[in-house]
């Protein structure tokens, strides 16, 4: 697991399984974009805020992923997707490269129903 990981898991962001990575988002409810990290902790899909340093900052929204639905994954050289509604709401992600551990521990949340 890679030292950013680590961290996440020792502060608490992650659960034991180290799945949090950062990526761009491209739509959030509110209309956000930029930098977000996301962290698996349990079945909760937590975005923070993150800076270009990759530390994290304030909650920005909570994910059930027991309760998203039509999620697309794709994780090619040229181009990542994350995709998924939650709510009403869509969430988009794209830029993040060497996090298919995170995207299946994802994949599995949200088919554990």
């Amino acid at each position: 697991m890679a030292k950013f990981q680590d961290k996440l898991i020792a502060d608490g962001y992650c659960d034991n399984r180290g799945a949090g990575f950062c990526a761009t988002a491209t739509k959030l409810p509110k209309g956000e974009y930029g930098i977000v990290a996301l962290c698996v902790n349990g079945n909760k899909l937590n975005l923070f805020d993150v800076d270009m340093r990759s530390n994290i900052g304030e909650l920005l929204y909570e994910v059930d992923l027991k309760q998203i639905e039509n999620l697309k994954i794709r994780a090619g050289i040229l181009s990542q997707v994350l995709k998924f509604e939650y709510n009403g709401s869509t969430y988009s992600f794209t830029n993040f490269v060497g996090v298919k551990p995170a995207l299946k521990v994802i994949e599995e949340e949200a088919n554990n129903r």
